[in-house]
């Protein structure tokens, strides 16, 4: 295979036919090479993108190349195509051989693996694997200044040989040093063959090896430098980043493509989106009012509004204004029916207080910043892959986005502005995060087909800045709301009301003693919890069988499995206490 590469603002790869007839000129280049060729027929694609280093590396990955054959070492005459060539070396995640096999025969007649620092166990498998077959020896120099670590390498090589290929091992004799060794060894038609785990060390064989060749012009031998996909990179962290990179899978053009139309579709106004969309936040209201976790789920899962949002994102990382325009009509239209519809149920609730859903999303935290960001990602993720369309559903529950705007519309009509207010930065955190995480993913899964070179439109930066900025004020207050529930403890309902049958009859009794007043009664909310509370102020003069009288009472109306506790405490007179 054949991998002919040139920059082109467009990211493609395409296999080329050797009977078309329009190729250019590096693609006719590349047949013309290969027709000299005496081995089975070589396929040529030719790659092109905006960064030649990230397009051939994408490339090696779609095409599951499992080794890379880098050849001229010293015949790089281009600068650019120079620093290519390095950087390739440098970060490709697969077995590597770089070569410089000048006039050397195809098939070399000895191979010698220099060990460098006592290195060489990749070079060594290299040369057994490939030319041992063919009857080529492989002959090892060890470091005189590493002889120990040297013999290691080598005996962890032959404990897994068979007899054959041991026989093609062959170990030098040390000398002074490796410099002098191949100076008294190297012949005409070998290949010398190192691997790159010293760079020092690389630099100055292949110094010493170009020297040897000048010096010795009729003494044509190859060079080669083999590195194990393993120890890809210069540093950790490039190593790790380009093997993640590497098994992250992939869009082809078709499923680019369709990923394209189902976004273009799926972001536009039309009288569906507006329908389920004002549907869904009514859903969500009643569910809110009446506290039903169940009825506001539901409202979540019927919203189409995650679709303009992942759209937005795919414009900002293609640069396409029309997506950007056809999908911000729909989010603020689509956004102020919502919030029209969830209005209009709040005028309609004959209650006046907000239940601990609505006053739950008044209050977010950082931690709602991050549900969001990782939610966009998620969503943008599976859109992306066919396979996983399913757990957008469990997205769509985890970033909750109607229902902080349903709160936001029912706290408005009833007056509570503060948590109408918190329920729109909550609002607005989940609307910038989703935005700003899918544009992350289509970036990765390489969506970025319309941007001109390395510079986005000026639209799309202006854009992605000030979604940042937005984030900011957005951010401070989800920060001093975290400061604050540290300080006062997480919100959670620990009691609710009694039946009514079993609060009438505890407020007649109560009512026949003079002086007697209900401080508290309620059921636990928490699981497990404590059954029914019931707190009575009561006088001196108070009958004490009132506490057996209401118990009996929940153990008639509510069951005898039902935990009981009546507490009475002596309500103080404060005239008298005035008067002391």
């Amino acid at each position: 295979m054949l991998l002919c590469v040139k920059p082109d603002p467009v990211h493609s790869l395409e296999e080329i036919p050797v009977e078309q007839e329009e190729k250019s000129e590096l693609a006719g280049a590349a047949f013309e090479a290969a027709g000299k060729l005496e081995s089975t027929r070589i396929t040529v694609y030719e790659c092109t993108g905006p960064h030649l280093r990230r397009a051939v590396l994408n490339a090696l990955a779609d095409l599951d190349v499992k080794q890379l054959i880098l050849n001229e070492l010293f015949e790089l005459r281009s600068s650019a195509r120079s620093r290519l060539v390095r950087q390739i070396e440098r970060a490709a995640p697969y077995d590597l051989v770089s070569l410089d096999v000048e006039d050397s025969p195809r098939k070399p007649n000895r191979i010698l693996v220099t060990q460098a620092g006592g290195s060489g166990e990749f070079a060594m498998s290299y040369a057994l694997s490939t030319f041992a077959a063919g009857g080529t020896p492989t002959l090892v120099i060890p470091d005189p200044k590493a002889t120990k670590k040297s013999a290691r390498a080598v005996k962890k090589i032959q404990d897994h040989l068979n007899e054959k290929l041991q026989d093609s091992l062959q170990i030098m004799p040390a000398a002074e040093s490796i410099d002098t060794a191949l100076e008294e060894t190297v012949m005409a038609g070998d290949l010398v063959l190192f691997d790159a785990a010293d760079g020092r060390k690389v630099k100055h064989l292949l110094g010493h090896l170009k020297s040897l060749l000048e010096a010795k012009p009729d003494l044509d031998f190859a060079i080669g430098i083999t590195r194990a996909a393993h120890a890809a990179g210069p540093g950790t962290i490039e190593r790790a980043m380009e093997r993640f990179h590497m098994r992250v899978p992939k869009l082809n053009r078709d499923e680019r493509r369709d990923l394209y139309e189902q976004l273009e579709k799926g972001g536009r106004l039309s009288v569906d989106f507006m329908i389920m969309l004002m549907v869904s936040s009514a859903i969500a209201a009643l569910g809110l009012i009446q506290n039903s976790t169940a009825v506001v789920i539901g409202g979540m899962l019927v919203a189409p509004l995650m679709t303009p949002l992942l759209a937005a994102g795919m414009a900002l990382v293609q640069g396409n204004t029309q997506m950007m325009r056809i999908s911000s009509r729909a989010m603020v239209i689509g956004i102020t029916g919502a919030l029209v519809s969830s209005m209009l149920i709040g005028l309609l609730s004959p209650w006046d207080d907000l239940s601990t859903q609505i006053v739950a999303r008044g209050g977010p935290n950082i931690f709602d910043l991050g549900i969001a960001f990782l939610s966009g990602i998620a969503a943008a993720y599976a859109l992306a892959r066919p396979g996983l369309t399913g757990t957008l559903v469990g997205v769509a529950v985890a970033v909750a986005l109607v229902p902080p705007l349903a709160s936001a519309g029912i706290a408005l009509v009833k007056f509570e502005f503060q948590i109408a207010l918190g329920a729109a930065v909550l609002f607005i955190t989940n609307f910038l995060a989703i935005v700003l995480g899918a544009a992350l993913v289509f970036r990765f899964f390489g969506m970025d087909i319309s941007l001109k070179g390395n510079q986005a439109p000026a639209w799309v930066r202006v854009t992605t800045i000030l979604l940042i900025v937005a984030l900011v004020p957005t951010t401070a207050v989800l920060w001093e709301n975290l400061q604050l529930q540290k300080h006062e403890g997480v919100h959670r309902p620990y009691a609710r009301p009694l039946p009514p049958p079993v609060r009438e009859a505890i407020l007649v009794r109560v009512r026949q003693e003079r002086g007697a007043d209900i401080v508290f009664m309620a059921e636990s909310d928490i699981e497990h919890g404590f059954g029914v509370d019931v707190v009575i102020a009561v006088q001196p003069d108070t009958h004490p069988r009132i506490r057996q009288d209401i118990e009996t009472t929940i153990h008639q109306l509510m069951g005898e499995h039902v935990p009981r506790r009546v507490t009475l405490v002596q309500a103080a007179n404060l005239n008298e206490t005035g008067k002391k």
